[in-house]
């Protein structure tokens, strides 16, 4: 109570949320983007761009926070695809080696593009070279990305959120 004396002596509302509040409102938002990883790049780099953009208020298409049990794995990251206005490919070694999920992501987000004839690529590129990534779709060389050893983690997610919000 005393915060929110201290506030409103400041000029300013203070509001205190659930936790519950919290998640409904993560569950009600679009993502504004999604998050193509391989799994094993989870703990390097996909959760921390996924925790930083959510925490600035960027919804995210993220497995962990978009997925819940029981739920179709093929439906969910197809609609979370379609409705992003970004995908943020985590560009490394395990991702261009992977020709499960992150290779149908690639594909999908790469018609989509074809199709709206838009930009919705972000690369982030995480130890790898542009021989691999050449290799791997010569278009993405095209593309700047953001290199996370390069930049580090503040920088990368302030340039990703700023595309994402244009």
């Amino acid at each position: 109570m005393a915060l929110k004396q201290e506030g409103t002596k400041l000029g300013h509302d203070v509001q205190f949320r659930s936790d519950e509040y919290v998640e409904a409102r993560i569950r009600r938002e679009t993502p504004l983007a999604f998050i193509s990883h391989d799994s094993r790049d989870k703990d390097a780099v996909a959760r921390k761009i996924a925790i930083n953009l959510q925490r600035i208020l960027c919804p995210v298409w993220y497995d962990e926070f978009s997925l819940k049990v029981g739920d179709n794995l093929r439906e969910s990251i197809e609609k979370g695809l379609k409705e992003c206005k970004k995908c943020i490919l985590i560009l490394s070694q395990n991702f261009i080696a992977n020709n499960g999920w992150t290779k149908k992501e690639f594909d999908s987000i790469f018609t989509r593009e074809i199709v709206e004839e838009k930009k919705l690529v972000l690369p982030v590129w995480y130890k790898v070279t542009k021989e691999l990534v050449y290799d791997y779709s010569p278009s993405l060389l095209n593309v700047k990305g953001a290199d996370w050893e390069m930049l580090g983690e503040d920088e990368v997610c302030r340039q990703l959120h700023r595309v994402i919000m244009e």
